[in-house]
């Protein structure tokens, strides 16, 4: 019986085209929670961007896995995972930028998040996330205080100068010029699991939905899985069912195929 679903947000609750939540899922959405079944996001993102582009509309969720499983909470803000890039891995990265100023990247903290730079590859990428874009700040940000997430804007070919300088990180690609690097034993997986034990749910509870490489770790620890129909190739591939896609409401019928929900 599912007790807990989890939500990525860009390409699975949310449209990169139409850039909200639909009238159907928001319904939908309340009707999983008057039925008991806790509700989930897992992100990427920050909490303030949430906040700031109003993507979810008035959704109400039970708990929030957000910088890529870094930093979670409970509905009321309470964190039960708190878990930064180490100082060493952020000093390595400060010294690629002193090196490469033309990367650009975004320095994701919670609460606040800056730019290291902004050039035409920002622009492009900013425009595809329907996002307004950080404020820049110097680098040496990273040196003073919690970053849980870096989000490089850069080719696979150059990917590598980063992770070179951050051995304790890995990194997963949500765009042709962007990944995020993380620690080596965090991302969405490792969030997912701190929700389940602050929540009491065991794996054949819960059900992930995801679309892109950030998605697998967390696809792999629930207990069902589901791939949007505009998903990755290997997200599809290691998915318990395909669903159609977010533009189609495909959550929707994925709900329905499983029971969850009325037809």
């Amino acid at each position: 019986m599912i007790k807990g679903i989890f939500f990525d947000v860009d390409g699975t609750l949310v449209s990169f085209t139409k850039k909200f939540l639909s009238d159907r899922l928001l319904a939908d959405l309340a009707a999983l929670r008057e039925r008991g079944i806790k509700l989930f996001i897992s992100t990427g993102r920050a909490l303030q961007d949430l906040e700031h582009t109003g993507m979810l509309r008035d959704a109400r969720f039970d708990g929030y896995v957000t910088l890529g499983g870094q930093y979670c909470c409970d509905g009321d803000g309470t964190a039960f995972r708190d878990a930064p890039i180490g100082l060493d891995d952020l000093r390595g990265a400060y010294e690629v930028f002193k090196a490469h100023p033309e990367l650009p990247a975004v320095m994701e903290g919670n609460g606040e998040s800056y730019l290291t730079t902004v050039n035409d590859r920002v622009r492009q990428v900013y425009e595809f996330l329907h996002t307004q874009m950080y404020p820049v700040r110097d680098p040496a940000w990273l040196l003073e205080g919690k970053v849980y997430q870096l989000a490089p804007f850069v080719t696979p070919e150059e990917e590598g100068v980063f992770l070179a300088a951050m051995p304790g990180c890995m990194s997963t690609r949500w765009h042709t010029e962007g990944i995020d690097i993380l620690p080596r034993d965090g991302g969405k997986g490792a969030g997912l699991r701190a929700a389940m034990e602050r929540y009491g749910l065991a794996r054949e509870e819960v059900m992930a939905f995801g679309d892109g490489e950030n998605d697998l770790t967390m696809m792999a620890e629930a207990g069902v899985s589901v791939a949007m129909g505009n998903g990755d190739k290997q997200v599809k591939a290691m998915a318990d069912y395909v669903a159609d896609t977010v533009e189609n409401d495909g959550i929707s019928m994925a709900l329905r195929h499983f029971g969850l929900l009325p037809e």
